[in-house]
């Protein structure tokens, strides 16, 4: 092969960080932290979900979906109530500074992505894609297949915590 794998690896980390960053600093701008997006879209789209609801869909721990609940409610953009027919649920609505927050990222994101993709043809976009499928497959082991992003970064930050530990240890 001309091209080594190191090389081809190192420009997928560096564009992965490039499109991070993009993200990042217009969530920011927003008042966002990097998750929440996902979110306000979620619970936009199923109104009066639960905390569970919205873990299971981003395959996280209802914990750290109930950090970000009440981080979103002191900044105003969710609202919880207790469930009437059940008192053990709090549902979560979002509210229109969520939605409008909310389509904002939506539109930056986008914007972002199309000036990732810039000079692309559907066609080199369909490849691209499939070349990704094909890349996440080899590494999608039983121990990650089926994960969804969230997920990925979950199990990535308890790596990070576990060896942060053990050099606190040594």
């Amino acid at each position: 092969m001309g091209t080594s794998y190191m090389k081809i690896a190192r420009r997928m980390n560096k564009l992965s960080i490039l499109h991070r960053i993009h993200i990042h600093k217009r969530a920011s701008k927003e008042g966002l932290y990097i998750g929440q997006l996902p979110i306000l879209e979620y619970v936009e789209n199923h109104n009066e979900c639960t905390q569970r609801e919205v873990a299971d869909f981003m395959q996280v721990s209802p914990p750290s979906i109930a950090t970000s609940v009440k981080r979103m409610q002191k900044t105003g953009l969710l609202e919880k109530a207790t469930d009437e027919s059940d008192l053990r649920y709090n549902r979560i609505t979002i509210t229109q500074k969520g939605k409008d927050i909310s389509q904002k990222c939506r539109k930056a994101f986008d914007k972002i992505d199309a000036q990732l993709f810039s000079g692309f043809n559907d066609e080199e976009c369909n490849q691209l894609c499939n070349y990704f499928d094909r890349m996440i497959a080899n590494l999608s082991t039983d121990e990650f297949a089926n994960k969804t992003f969230f997920s990925l970064i979950a199990e990535e930050k308890k790596l990070h915590v576990k060896q942060n530990k053990e050099e606190q240890d040594d």
